[in-house]
């Protein structure tokens, strides 16, 4: 069944962040030779005037980020040891896209993109008994329509991936994910504290995750909270409401999903990586979606 549904496509969710890396270098003299009569006495050479030293290479500014967090040592509390297998953050990488987040509720909800452009959403619930799971209900967003996903199943194998299948829209689709390292970073509710921002979205966090700012020129207001409170395990709730009637974000309205510090790659560098906090939420009544991925300023 094919329900029409407004989408607010925010932000995008992939992003790319650039250090530039400075530097020079001393110049080298270029003289030329001058040829004397042999019948007129040279004239004695002025001594040559000491040459400038050349100008020291300005040393290229540090790379700055942290290794990504190991699954192999996830630290005490983090997801990765403390979840129930299958709640968390997986991905799925390569010309596709995907981050999907599982709650301890079992709630899944997903982005998918192809490169850079989000494809399509996902919102549902699952149902598991290992290796196994069920798809209970959901639906998902393409191109602003809304499609019911009739229940699919898969397997998954605990910390490590999930895999299967649902209908929606008449076609099949597919899942392939990893568990993603985030999910062995510990974090607590002021780890998500500070200001994130990416092209023309900027929200700012206090240490009790209150969160005001703003939505591609949307103003919104509320919270992004350990979906586990008192947990140090990487899942946050983000629940806003915008804050003017005529924007895309309507003032009255809350929104409410998943969301999570995930890493991206520090370019120039092997192994270091920055801090985003990516999330995907939407209305109650499932009419209005937002996404994005926001760098830690």
């Amino acid at each position: 069944m094919k329900e029409k549904s407004k989408s607010l496509l925010l932000v995008s969710i992939l992003g790319s962040l650039t250090l530039a890396a400075c530097g020079g270098g001393g110049g080298g003299d270029n003289g030329t030779a001058t040829a004397q009569s042999a019948s007129t006495p040279a004239a004695a050479s002025s001594p040559a005037a000491a040459s400038a030293p050349a100008a020291a290479s300005s040393p290229a500014p540090a790379l700055t980020g942290e290794a990504l967090p190991s699954l192999t040592s996830p630290q005490a509390g983090s997801t990765a040891t403390a979840g129930n297998g299958s709640e968390g953050i997986w991905t799925q990488s390569g010309t596709t896209n995907m981050t999907a987040f599982v709650d301890p509720a079992s709630n899944l909800s997903y982005i998918n993109g192809l490169f850079t452009i989000v494809t399509s959403t996902f919102f549902g619930a699952i149902s598991t008994a290992t290796p196994n799971w069920t798809l209970v209900s959901g639906f998902e967003t393409i191109g602003g329509f809304r499609y019911t996903a009739t229940p699919g199943s898969g397997t998954y194998a605990a910390n490590q991936t999930l895999a299967g299948s649902y209908v929606a829209n008449s076609s099949t689709v597919n899942l392939s994910l990893k568990y993603d390292p985030a999910n062995a970073l510990a974090v607590t509710q002021s780890s998500v504290a500070g200001t994130w921002a990416q092209t023309s979205t900027s929200i700012t966090v206090d240490n009790a995750g209150g969160v005001t700012g703003s939505i591609l020129g949307c103003g919104v207001t509320g919270t992004l909270a350990l979906t586990t409170p008192g947990s140090n395990k990487n899942l946050y709730t983000m629940t806003l409401t915008g804050t003017t009637s005529t924007c895309g974000l309507h003032s009255g309205v809350t929104y409410s999903g998943s969301s999570a510090i995930t890493f991206l790659p520090v370019t120039g560098s092997t192994t270091l990586y920055r801090r985003t906090i990516i999330y995907l939420i939407k209305a109650a009544d499932n009419s209005e979606i937002a996404y994005g991925q926001l760098s830690k300023q």
